[in-house]
């Protein structure tokens, strides 16, 4: 029995004698034990009360001592951990491999890190051409083309090596353009020195037109327009200056390379006029005005992501090249001249061997809610500087002119996904409308006309695209473009399948 009961029993011991003795009042013996008994249960459950209480604060009090000695031992695990050469002797990096953009293969760390991707482009192509073109020899005529053609096989890795820093791809082509054989089409590496600034050496894609930067897996029509076929600058073997300023809203780049649409010009080789030793430069500048992933909105032409608040790339490029001699280099067309052709007028095709060439280029993009629109302005101005001097140069030689000339060339094009429901994802119209003027000798220009449909199986990974364009007056062959001849009157009807890993 406890110390309060025992007093509780006394209290009430003196209160019954007091009552005996005293003549109080008092309740009957049989009242006053119930009373006793409920008092007795009342103080068990107080001190039953008492002592769980107690336990859970000795409990608290080990649970803390507990979490404190956690927090230590991880403390100490992370300073062990630490230490490289004891990591790695205590749990040896192990190689993860899957799919991720691509197939992919990297160590534990990231440190070491390839991705591999494919891309297979099978095109049907119906080509009608002017039978009696301008630019071929009297009574020769050209006939309708129909055929099929794998335009594009590409395979390649790119990655990471001792870090993130230090990045590298390694792409092959095997195209129609090269009759499918293989050859290298990226080899470069990368260090980052901050996201501001960056250099890049090796093959690459030279910054030039927006057509060109974009992928040409990623394009909305089958293939660029007829004004990048002509302005476009290719690729060229040198070094890059670039990063992302200004809270990556503005993108610079900045190419020196051997000479533009060339990767194969040699400093050393037999032939001096293999390289003319004078470097060829190209800037670009992206200003992503809207979009909440600025360098991400705009990485395919049409709006996948069905932006719900608008996104705008407004941009900039400017090539200067001072061609005196490259074995391989830029074609540019020409009016030809009128004793040479006749009446009949019509472009002539050159190299730019001998000119000495500034282009300057205005851009801007724009997406909402699953519409897109690209545009770009282009003007090229061509110095024939040894117009007088021998050797001529061939601009020279086959257009007379002398003096500075300039050429302009403009597109638009416009894409929408139909909201056809089921196929709100899949299904995109499209649209393009081109011109180019030149203006040695007077001025001979070009109109192109597009229109398409696109199925998305995939977005841009497995995609079934189909396109039919006009062009007044080709003014430039290209086998990715789909010109033939220089000078047809094309009406052009493509149909193209793309699977991409």
């Amino acid at each position: 029995m406890s110390r309060k009961t025992l007093s509780l029993h006394a209290s009430i011991g003196w209160i019954t004698v007091l009552c005996a003795t005293g003549g109080v009042a008092c309740a009957s013996a049989g009242e006053t034990d119930d009373k006793i008994n409920r008092l007795e249960a009342l103080l068990e459950q107080q001190q039953s009360r008492i002592d769980s209480l107690e336990t859970q604060l000795v409990d608290a009090r080990s649970q803390d001592q507990d979490a404190a000695r956690v927090d230590a031992m991880k403390q100490q695990i992370r300073e062990v951990l630490s230490e490289s050469d004891f990591r790695e002797s205590l749990m040896p990096s192990v190689m993860q491999a899957g799919y991720d953009h691509g197939f992919y293969i990297r160590s534990a760390d990231n440190d070491f890190y390839m991705r591999i991707n494919g891309r297979f482009q099978f095109r049907f192509t119906h080509y009608g051409t002017r039978s009696s073109n301008r630019y071929l020899l009297p009574r020769r005529q050209r006939d309708d083309r129909t055929g099929f053609d794998v335009q594009r096989m590409r395979f390649g890795f790119r990655g990471n090596a001792w870090g993130q820093d230090f990045t590298y791809r390694f792409e092959f082509q095997a195209d129609a353009g090269a009759r499918n054989d293989a050859r290298a089409r990226y080899a470069w590496v990368n260090y980052k020195f901050s996201e501001a600034f960056q250099v890049k050496a090796g093959i690459f894609k030279i910054a030039s037109t927006r057509g060109q930067m974009t992928s040409s897996g990623s394009l909305q029509f089958v293939d660029r327009s007829v004004t990048d076929a002509v302005f476009e600058y290719g690729r060229g073997l040198g070094v890059r200056f670039w990063g992302h300023l200004f809270d990556k809203k503005l993108d610079y780049y900045i190419d020196v390379v051997n000479s533009f649409n060339s990767t194969s010009n040699r400093t050393i080789s037999p032939d001096p006029a293999e390289h003319d030793n004078t470097p060829a430069l190209a800037l670009h500048l992206v200003w992503h005005a809207l979009g909440e992933n600025p360098g991400k909105d705009f990485k395919a032409q049409a709006d996948h992501a069905k932006h719900e608040s608008p996104a705008l790339d407004l941009g900039f490029h400017y090539a200067f090249n001072a061609d005196q001699g490259d074995a391989r280099t830029t074609r540019i067309p020409f009016p030809a001249r009128r004793r040479l052709f006749g009446s009949r007028g019509g472009f002539g095709l050159t190299t730019t061997n001998g000119l000495q060439t500034n282009q300057f280029g205005f851009e801007a993009a724009f997406k909402l809610r699953g519409f897109s629109a690209t545009g770009e302005y282009i003007l090229r101005i061509v110095d024939p500087r040894r117009a007088t001097r021998r050797p001529f140069t061939p601009w020279f030689l086959l257009t007379g002119q002398g003096s500075t000339t300039v050429m302009h060339g403009a597109y638009v094009q416009v894409g929408y996904f139909l909201p056809i429901p089921g196929y709100e994802d899949k299904l995109e119209a499209v649209a393009r409308v081109g011109g180019i003027s030149t203006q040695a000798n007077g001025t001979e220009g070009t109109w192109e006309y597009a229109g398409g449909l696109n199925y998305y199986l995939q977005k841009d990974k497995v995609k079934l695209q189909t396109d039919v364009t006009k062009v007044t007056e080709v003014p430039i062959s290209s086998n990715s473009h789909s010109l033939a001849n220089v000078n047809d009157d094309a009406l052009i009807w493509r149909v193209q399948m793309q699977f991409a890993f």
